[in-house]
């Protein structure tokens, strides 16, 4: 069978949001639609009645200045989690107005390149980041009606890191796991190319290739950012597994729990 990813989810405003459902699991079995949502930030959405019926939470792992910047649109009945995963703003994923302007300041792309592997060695190694996506897992073991939807503000690193853990402890394959994580460049391709132009606009000249380099490796996904992470999960627990229960917190029932509420039987 072949690559097997998350459902593209048209939304009026949004454009990097995904329904994990349909996704196979090694055993075979598939993710259940409509209760896992990842997605960019809210504050564009432009249907709050799609959110009001589809979804029973949003979990927003934006920094506060990122939230206070731009704030989600919600619904009534929809709850709202604020769950920083970065303690003060996190160079390379923060896209507050500061962060941005550091990130356009940047030496050059493998510079980049370094800063984004640390961020997302960060995630399985800082005890900060640690504690909120733990907080976050947890929250899935508990039942609602609709789909928790979790988003940060492109939906690719802190989002997609979460995905990743999800699919994970699910069983999905590593395979479909990474074509899912890069999916996000498609997605994001027309908004990261307008920042680019945006950002030429703004020095009013021509960016130079670094420059443009530079942008392209913050915004865009890259293979090697979820495989540093892996790596370094291995190397602080001696495997994936141990990671998820140990780093996560998810034991082995709690794993056989969500495979039972999440997974078609």
């Amino acid at each position: 069978m072949g690559t097997v990813i998350s459902t593209y989810l048209d939304i009026k405003g949004l454009n990097n949001t995904r329904d994990l459902g349909g996704m196979i699991t090694k055993d075979g079995r598939k993710i259940k639609p409509g209760k896992l949502i990842r997605s960019s930030r809210l504050s564009k959405l432009k249907d709050t009645d799609w959110l009001a019926e589809n979804v029973s939470l949003v979990v927003d792992f934006r920094s506060t200045k990122e939230v206070g910047e731009e704030p989600d649109l919600l619904a009534p009945g929809v709850e709202y989690l604020h769950l920083p995963i970065f303690e003060v703003q996190g160079e390379g994923v923060s896209r507050d107005k500061e962060s941005r302007k550091r990130i356009m300041d940047s030496a050059g792309p493998e510079e980049a390149k370094e800063r984004m592997a640390s961020v997302y060695l960060r995630f399985v190694s800082n005890e900060f980041c640690l504690s909120q996506y733990k907080k976050f897992m947890h929250m899935l073991l508990e039942p609602r009606e609709k789909a928790v939807l979790w988003h940060c503000t492109a939906g690719k690193d802190r989002t997609g890191t979460a995905a990743l853990f999800i699919q994970e402890l699910l069983g999905v394959g590593r395979e479909d796991i990474m074509a899912d994580y890069l999916k996000t460049n498609e997605y994001l391709s027309e908004e990261i190319h307008e920042i680019v132009k945006m950002r030429a606009e703004k020095l009013g000249r021509p960016m130079s290739e670094t420059e443009e380099d530079t942008m392209y490796t913050f915004l865009c996904a890259y293979e090697e950012y979820p495989l540093k992470l892996y790596a370094k999960a291995e190397e602080l627990y001696g495997s994936f597994d141990a990671f998820i229960r140990e780093g996560l917190g998810i034991s082995d029932e709690d794993q056989e729990i969500l495979r039972q509420m999440y997974l078609e039987q």
